[in-house]
């Protein structure tokens, strides 16, 4: 069996500017995949791609088997959910209502909204710790509490796959890993995880598959304990680095050597 999300030789652009070209992946089915690399090196361009936010230039993007941009809008939508990059909210609308958005795809002119779409949105709310907020509305909530948000309507789609664009993005630490926590047993229940992260030792420490990014093209993919070496950091981040085991999980951790500036 072929895995369900893939890309084939995929060239993308915005405008006049390559970003990617002849770039190809395949998603490990039920995996938690992260996508690493270095500010501006096209992992946000690959995730658009990915969920048929961005068409390719050459080359296709395939789920299940098909064409993604061959698919209709709304089956997508029940196979794939999205957590874009900043994304905006319509004025005056309250958590409980955006949150609720995610269930759109599962709905028709003879499904309106039942009992399975309000259990979903329940749940959405309690995995995010937002069912405090479920009456305020969205413009007045702090950056991370926005971003929970964004995330519950994601989870509230209820796909089989699930793509996050630096979810962590405005989240304290303590959110930040309570996400990741929940990320990781979404993936130990079934679901195939792809986010962007910058902060790498939590991206090494929760992904079981791994993609490192330079320059729009893949440098390195497989598991964190396999791949990311000393040699990895300098080959996409230029940062020299020792890695050693992370000393709770033994997954591999990061401490950058001191970078070298003039005043030092």
């Amino acid at each position: 069996m072929t895995d369900r999300l893939s890309a084939e030789e995929i060239t993308l652009r915005y405008e006049a500017r390559v970003i990617s070209r002849d770039l190809s992946l395949s998603v490990p089915d039920r995996s938690f995949t992260v996508v690493v690399g270095p500010n501006a090196c096209g992992k946000s361009t690959l995730l658009r791609a990915l969920s048929r936010l961005l068409q390719p230039e050459r080359g296709r993007v395939v789920l299940d088997g098909k064409a993604i941009h061959e698919l209709p809008s709304r089956e997508v939508a029940r196979r794939l959910g999205l957590l874009p990059q900043s994304p905006i909210a319509p004025d005056g609308i309250t958590v409980s209502d955006l949150v609720a958005r995610g269930r759109f795809p599962h709905q028709s002119f003879l499904r309106q909204w039942s009992p399975a779409d309000e259990a979903a949105l329940a749940r959405a709310l309690h995995d995010t710790g937002t069912e405090d907020l479920a009456d305020r509305p969205v413009a007045e909530l702090s950056g991370g509490q926005r971003q929970r948000v964004w995330i519950a309507m994601a989870l509230a789609q209820e796909t089989p796959i699930l793509l996050l664009d630096e979810p962590t993005t405005f989240l304290d630490i303590v959110h930040q890993v309570d996400l990741l926590e929940l990320l990781a047993r979404l993936n130990r229940e079934g679901r195939t995880v792809v986010a962007v992260l910058h902060e790498l030792n939590l991206a090494f420490r929760y992904a079981t598959h791994l993609i490192a990014m330079r320059e729009g093209q893949i440098v390195a993919t497989g598991a964190p304990d396999q791949i990311v070496t000393p040699d990895l950091m300098r080959d996409v981040f230029d940062l020299p680095a020792l890695v050693m085991p992370d000393p709770l999980t033994g997954r591999p951790m990061v401490v950058p050597h001191p970078r070298k500036t003039d005043q030092t």
